[in-house]
């Protein structure tokens, strides 16, 4: 199993780079929100939206783009620890989380944990250079 690792480590590279580019959408949102509560909307002869719903849509934006950034860089260091062949607990629990995310993070995450939880993998890990 443990020739699988440096797969593991790539594919973690590639699934947090996925993330980080995808979660830069959760702007758009952002900017969605600023456009509502701009002049613009009045200008063209539109009601102001209220600004407790310019403000939701902004913090929501916010909020997504934090979490799937956040999850993206955890992968990314998942990559790079399952490269080093350090944190394993942490990689897998990465790994779990992962499962959350459905067709592609299942994958990525049953395959984490197999992997991981291996007692080759195991001794791999206790006995680095």
């Amino acid at each position: 199993m443990t020739r699988h690792l440096s797969t593991l480590s790539v594919l973690h590279f590639v699934y947090g780079a996925f993330l980080c580019v995808s979660g830069l959408a959760a702007v758009l949102i952002i900017g969605l929100g600023t456009l509502l509560g701009s002049d613009l909307i009045t200008d063209t002869g539109g009601e102001p939206m209220p600004d407790v719903i310019v403000a939701f849509i902004q913090g929501f934006g916010l909020m997504i783009l934090i979490i799937v950034e956040l999850w993206g860089v955890l992968n990314l260091l998942s990559g790079y620890w399952i490269g080093r062949r350090t944190n394993r607990t942490a990689s897998m629990i990465i790994g779990a989380l992962n499962c959350l995310s459905v067709p592609i993070g299942l994958a990525l995450g049953i395959f984490t944990l197999i992997t991981l939880s291996s007692k080759e993998v195991e001794d791999a890990y206790a006995y680095r250079i």
